[in-house]
């Protein structure tokens, strides 16, 4: 169990990156630790290590009306369930998520704590913006920002600005923590996908702006889609113990090769064994 995983590399110059979301940890002893150190175990034996890591959302169990425990979950997530991470070597991009930025109060501790760009949209500072590396360029957009209306509403207009502020980026990505497409027949506006609405609109910038891919969570599965030649990939397995449907899907992170040829990706289980891959 302890052999190394191979990685999937760039051919050429490119970008090796692991994708996970939705561990929902943050409590010492809870069931979801456990769940979250087996993926974790998977990320530590890929060889080479990567790039960077992204999340999308979900990290610790949350929904907390007190400041302190919040904290105190998002202390334990980084110190100790994270703390096999050298984040200077390779850091780490979250996005928002419903367990973590639910309110003001949690929207504050986010932003204090994980520290992130502040280049985002007027009063989302610390919770949606952008960060380009060369070629690539990742856009973290806010699903549910209370200043909108909460859960399920996204802000459109900076993103496209955004994307095309960058239009020379060979690789545009962007991230958010819920899907625009029902995944696996779980569908709901606001609480399982982006509130409908948004939905046309926020792809037609995708597709108009050359995005590559947008990457989520939140629907506890791993699951891709192709809509107007943008795929959609949705993982949520870093955790959780709950499934999407249960006993269908699993445990997972999913690693990454960006290069000139397109995107590679394999899914992993906690086994580290190769379930799924995209290309």
């Amino acid at each position: 169990m302890n052999d190394s995983i191979p990685a999937i590399l760039p051919r050429g110059k490119g970008h090796q990156f692991v994708l996970y979301g939705d561990s929902c940890s943050g409590v010492p002893g809870a069931l979801h630790e456990k769940t979250f150190a087996s993926v974790n175990a998977v990320v530590q034996r890929l060889k080479p290590q990567p790039e960077f890591i992204l999340f999308p959302g979900d990290e610790i169990i949350g929904l907390t009306p007190d400041a302190d425990a919040l904290r105190a979950q998002w202390r334990y997530w980084f110190d100790t369930e994270m703390a096999w991470l050298d984040r200077t070597a390779i850091p780490v991009w979250h996005t928002t998520g419903n367990h973590t930025t639910y309110d003001l109060m949690s929207e504050a501790v986010f932003r204090t704590l994980l520290d992130l760009p502040k280049n985002g949209p007027p009063g989302q500072a610390g919770l949606s913006y952008f960060v380009r590396r060369e070629d690539l360029l990742m856009v973290f957009v806010n699903t549910l920002w209370s200043g909108l209306g909460g859960e399920g509403h996204v802000e459109i207009d900076w993103l496209e600005a955004t994307l095309r502020a960058h239009g020379d980026a060979r690789h545009k990505l962007v991230l958010g923590h819920h899907p625009v497409f029902p995944v696996n027949g779980f569908t709901g506006t606001y609480q399982r996908e982006i509130g409908h609405e948004y939905a046309r609109p926020f792809w037609d910038v995708l597709v108009n702006e050359n995005v590559l891919a947008y990457l989520c969570s939140h629907i506890l599965a791993f699951d891709v889609q192709a809509h107007s030649g943008v795929l959609q990939i949705c993982t949520a397995g870093a955790g959780t113990a709950h499934r999407m449907p249960e006993g269908v899907e699993y445990l997972h992170c999913v690693q990454a090769a960006l290069d000139e040829q397109g995107l590679r990706c394999q899914v992993l289980d906690i086994d580290g064994a190769v379930r799924e891959s995209l290309e």
